[in-house]
């Protein structure tokens, strides 16, 4: 029985996709637990909103990191919105798998999407289906198999960028209307969950797309079909509408006088790539120059790691001279544009695009860029494997390769050679420079670094050999007419994959390698100590609270078994943090730290917050232990609650009953029997949307002591509810996963659509 065409290429698809999984069974199928670079933040926040959904609560607000922060930020970090998450999250709770191991399947399950996706695309553009298949396993097994593992911004950032490059091209020359419907669904969902990601991704598309179109390589279908098929246009802009409204409130957030403020902690245009980060393409194991480097700085380079195999830049470097597919030029551009905003603004793109575009003012990791210029890259891979298989079926016995081929043989086995020794140069000279570093490191591995560094370049030296030896047996078995062409195939790919599967085991291990010692972690969670004294027991406890803004804790951080997300903070807070003319002791009281996280004072001083931290430095710490400062004056019937500056001294606390009734992320209940008229003070985080509730009426929330929050209380017995009530947000909300629902309703009834469509 014959296997039909299509059947044959799901198999194959499936089977490369499979041999993914199994190149990194440790992880995702023998249970290994990872964590490595931003890893270990990532799921500290991934956790927390798991646990939230899990027992049923929207996660809004965290008040387990940062003093208490706003979370639907961190959500739209990680794209925790995600339809493929949530499915993720909810089988997880409905099978009872634990946390981590549903938070390594998502980042599993976004990589598979983009590989597959990115099948699609090639199959699109390839003349010969073999050709989609050869560029879909150089994607695959690229440095990006593994290195997204520890930047997991390169597939975050990117995971649909080959479906929706598929649908745009499909709408684009063909200007079907369903095209358009699920190429608004893509981007919807992108703009909502996305957040600051979105702009890598709309970035790379804009640029792609544009360049294309500079060099004419679209073939602009008529006019008049998108008129005959209007109700599914506006079914498309309406899903688009409501899937990407949930950008407003975030981008809001990041731009607005929000309080405290809420900002980035990474300078805006840092983790850039560097100009040796393009010696990976011909030295694959030249990412050694990030992981170790970094102790030595004689040459900087970045997480961009960009080999694709020697083999498949071979093939790449004849698609960009020898082939004339309609993309060429408009692939070209976009790869060195790519390659340009990957190195930052030093290099002028990314300046120059900010003058036009201002976001791209605050585009930090630009070595981000590097998915994108991989993926450009292997499109010429793609046309490349067209040329010599053209070149194949019409030559017969004569050449197969095209005039050149051995000229760029030659260069990229020199560069190889010579890139290889140059790095291996660089990095035998501070060894003997850093004496202490070096022992230190050679302790670490268990051997001695020198040799080491000699055993790993080593490969680099192998896989020249490996590529000289390729190209002479491709050349022998292409060239024969006795062998079959499936076998010359089998070949081309078989070579590929010794290349790429060897190198892929030793990034994997470097990638997946922990920064601190895991083994005495149990398998679900810790159940962590929480140094500011909270009302209760975290009841959602994560991978990743750190007290108050005592201290910046980084992934990398060993003393500290799991760490907050360095992404945000209070920016006040950090301020008091490093003035020096505090004292700590101070400090640890007004971050809540040592303090009590709830009190009853007897009065309050009205002072701007940039004064504040001034007057701390004057405090003494039985003063500051009563001390609440507030921006706003307290209504005329509570004037006897403002103290003078000069009086601080005499603000007491209150005796009274304070009972907490209840608590989760966004609620606080409690009861208070405060003996006189005062403020109560609540150490966690302020917002402007923050509602407090005094027997059923509301009541005006004080920004307290330059980051927290407090309200006035009279005299007598009070049910007091503290509610998280971003509106913006929740409405935003609904319209997403109402924008979810129309188009899963449309996609399931797309059949009826089709007939529709002209």
């Amino acid at each position: 029985m014959k296997i039909k065409e299509n059947v044959k290429e799901i198999i194959g698809v499936a089977a490369v996709m499979l041999g993914v999984v199994i190149l990194q069974w440790g992880l995702w199928i023998g249970g290994r637990r990872m964590f490595s670079g931003d890893s270990i933040v990532w799921f500290g926040v991934f956790s927390y909103f798991y646990d939230c959904l899990r027992y049923g609560i929207l996660p809004l607000w965290n008040p387990y990191m940062h003093c208490g922060e706003i979370f639907f930020l961190n959500i739209h970090v990680l794209h925790l919105w995600d339809p493929s998450t949530l499915l993720l999250v909810f089988a997880g709770k409905f099978f009872r798998i634990n946390t981590l191991t549903v938070y390594h399947y998502d980042m599993l399950l976004r990589y598979l999407i983009f590989i597959s996706g990115s099948y699609v695309f090639f199959r699109r553009l390839a003349k010969y289906r073999f050709s989609a298949f050869f560029a879909f396993i150089t994607l695959s097994f690229s440095a990006l198999c593994s290195s997204y593992l520890k930047q997991h911004g390169f597939i975050l950032c990117f995971y649909t960028f080959p479906w929706i490059l598929f649908f745009s091209f499909k709408f684009i020359e063909e200007g079907r209307a369903v095209s358009l419907l699920w190429l608004s669904f893509l981007l919807g969902v992108a703009f909502s969950t996305s957040g600051y990601h979105l702009m890598y991704l709309i970035s790379s598309w804009v640029v792609l797309l544009a360049c294309i179109f500079f060099s004419k390589g679209f073939s602009v279908p008529e006019s008049g079909l998108l008129s005959n098929n209007r109700k599914t246009v506006l079914a498309a802009v309406a899903v688009f509408l409501l899937l990407a409204l949930n950008l407003i409130p975030v981008f809001l957030t990041y731009i607005r006088a929000t309080v405290p403020d809420v900002r980035m902690i990474e300078a805006p245009t840092a983790a850039n790539a560097y100009p040796a980060d393009f010696f990976n393409l011909f030295t694959p194991y030249s990412f050694m120059l990030h992981f170790e480097m970094i102790y030595f700085k004689s040459i900087l380079a970045s997480e961009a790691f960009l080999y694709i195999g020697l083999l498949p830049l071979f093939l790449a470097i004849v698609g960009l001279f020898h082939s004339r597919h309609k993309y060429r030029i408009g692939f070209m551009l976009a790869l060195a544009v790519s390659a340009l905003l990957m190195l930052g603004p030093k290099f002028g793109v990314l300046k120059f695009f900010s003058y036009f575009f201002p976001f791209f003012f605050i585009i930090r990791n630009t070595h981000i860029f590097s998915t994108f210029f991989i993926f450009c890259l292997v499109y010429f891979t793609c046309i490349g494997t067209d040329v010599i298989l053209e070149r194949i079926k019409s030559t017969g016995s004569g050449n197969p390769l095209p005039r050149g081929s051995m000229g760029i043989a030659i260069f990229i086995s020199a560069a190889a050679v010579l890139i290889n020794r140059y790095v291996l140069t660089v990095y035998r000279a501070p060894l003997a420079q850093f004496p202490e570093r070096y022992m230190a490191i050679s302790s670490t591995l268990g051997e001695d670094f020198a040799t080491f560094l000699n055993n790993i370049f080593c490969r680099s030296y192998q896989n020249v050999i490996l590529f000289i030896v390729s190209l002479l047996v491709l050349f022998y078995v292409i060239k024969s007419r006795k062998i079959k062409l499936k076998f010359k195939y089998f070949t081309l790919v078989s070579l590929v994959l010794i290349d790429l599967l060897y190198f892929n085991t030793a990034l994997y291990r470097f990638t997946t390698m922990p920064k601190a010692d895991l083994s005495s972690w149990p398998k679900e969670k810790v159940a962590y100590s929480d140094k500011r004294a909270p009302l209760m027991l975290p009841r959602y406890p994560f991978l990743g609270f750190a007290p108050a803004m005592q201290r910046i804790f980084t992934a990398s951080d060993s003393r500290m078994p799991g760490v907050t997300t360095h992404f945000y903070m209070m920016k006040d807070l950090f301020d008091l943090e490093n003035n020096k003319t505090v004292p700590p002791e101070i400090k640890e009281i007004f971050m809540g730290v040592t303090d009590e996280r709830i009190k009853l004072v007897s009065g309050v001083v009205v002072l701007p917050v940039e004064l504040q931290a001034q007057e701390c430095a004057k405090l003494e710490e039985r003063t500051a232990r009563r001390a609440v400062f507030i921006e706003d004056e307290p209504p005329g019937r509570f004037s006897k609650l403002k103290i003078p500056v000069g009086k601080i001294a005499d603000i007491e606390i209150v005796k009274g009953e304070l009972k907490i009734l209840g608590f989760d992320p966004n609620n606080m209940l409690l009861e208070a029997d405060p003996e006189a008229d005062c403020v109560l003070y609540y150490s966690d985080g302020f917002d402007k949307s923050w509602r407090a509730f005094i027997d059923g009426k509301e009541t005006k929330v004080y920004r307290a002591n330059m980051a927290f929050k407090a309200v006035i209380l009279e005299k007598g017995r009070h049910i007091v509810r503290f509610v998280y009530d971003p509106k913006l947000y929740k409405i935003t909300l609904f319209c997403y996963f109402a924008g979810i629902f129309i188009a899963a309703v449309i996609f399931l009834c797309q059949p009826l659509f089709r007939k529709r469509v002209k």
